[in-house]
């Protein structure tokens, strides 16, 4: 909301009356300065209590000065990019809500799927950007089993397994089962399931997604760092840190 200032005025009478015993040259000068002095101060004096400090702002003015409605928030305001909607879809499964605190910039989320039954409830999580490049975060109470091996594999301790000694990594390139390699043509990247409360959680990358959810347009891997970077910041959003969905920062 813009400041309203209000206007002073010197007093011109004062003035005249001051310099009235000056000669006729010096009176001439002074009335120039006179007519510069009649002229509205853009500063404001709070001291100012004359009449002319107290004069209403023009209309157009107060109109500026009026709170307008803030628009609504940008799609990336909400937390991990999930409006409160998908979250609200989410949480009706009574699962924990896992997501990560760190995207990639310009990507977003292209769908969201839930499944309500025994024993794989859970929910996906599909992002991708205006490139094809997509990852998925995945969260299921169990039945999951071990992570096919790949020709490489990168270690990983994110914050979110705090003093669990489990081993975890991130699996990429392709798979090392002949059989694995002939179904899935594209490099995989899939991280281990990680064991969060209630359930387990993981990074998918195009592999497991075209051949999963066949989206319309398939997608392509993103970078090993992005998704090292995903995984370190996946977090359980609780209802005191995501409040109505918009991030507050």
């Amino acid at each position: 909301m813009r400041s309203r200032f209000l206007s002073s005025f010197w007093n011109s009478a004062a003035a005249r009356w001051r310099w009235s015993s000056i000669s006729g040259t010096v009176v001439g000068l002074c009335l120039i300065g006179i007519a510069a002095c009649d002229r509205p101060s853009t500063r404001s004096d709070p001291a100012d209590t004359s009449p002319a400090a107290t004069l209403e702002a023009p209309p157009e003015a107060a109109a500026e000065s009026r709170p307008t409605t803030p628009p609504p928030p940008p799609e990336a305001a909400f937390l991990a990019l999930v409006t409160p909607d998908q979250t609200a879809q989410i949480r009706a499964l009574e699962l924990p809500l896992v997501l990560p605190a760190a995207i990639p910039e310009g990507f977003q989320v292209d769908q969201v799927q839930t499944q309500p039954d025994e024993p794989f409830r859970g929910y996906q999580i599909l992002y991708r950007d205006d490139r094809d490049r997509c990852f998925l975060i995945e969260y299921t109470a169990g039945g999951v089993g071990d992570t096919p091996a790949t020709e490489n594999r990168l270690p990983l301790n994110p914050p979110i397994l705090a003093d669990d000694p489990a081993e975890y990594g991130l699996n990429h390139g392709p798979y090392a089962d002949p059989l694995l390699r002939e179904q899935f043509l594209e490099p995989s990247l899939l991280s281990d399931w990680l064991p969060v409360a209630g359930g387990f959680s993981r990074l998918a990358g195009a592999a497991l997604i075209n051949a999963t959810l066949a989206p319309e347009t398939p997608c392509t891997n993103l970078t090993i760092e992005d998704a090292v970077t995903i995984i370190d910041s996946l977090a359980i959003i609780t209802d005191e840190i995501q409040g109505d969905g918009a991030s507050g920062s």
